[in-house]
């Protein structure tokens, strides 16, 4: 295997997903492939992050891990959608947080 090409999240309320994610940085575009349902998607240096209504199908058990150019910045515009816990014990800042449907996420700066 020589790496991932794509990640789906389910999420419950895919507009306050958008919001969510566009707060963490992410730039998002809205797709639909056919038919399929409307989504949006980030291309993440060459990996997918692609977000899609809960239909029925949870992703709650996903973690993500991202870097982040400005950890600081991030960090201030998160503050009004979740609980940020930072660990700076090994050195780095490590930044943990949940999204909307509860999928835990660390930042770390890079």
């Amino acid at each position: 295997m020589r790496g991932f090409s794509y990640v789906v999240l389910r999420c419950a309320d895919l507009e306050r997903t958008r919001q969510f994610y566009e707060a963490l940085g992410l730039q998002l575009v809205p797709e639909q492939h056919g038919s399929g349902l409307k989504h949006y998607s980030s291309d993440l240096g060459g990996v997918i992050l692609e977000f899609y209504p809960f239909a029925g199908k949870p992703t709650s058990g996903l973690q993500l891990g991202l870097v982040v150019p400005d950890i600081g910045r991030v960090i201030e515009s998160l503050r009004s959608w979740t609980t940020v816990t930072m660990d700076d014990s090994g050195g780095a800042a490590v930044v943990t947080i949940r999204d909307p449907d509860g999928h835990r996420i660390e930042l770390r700066a890079g």
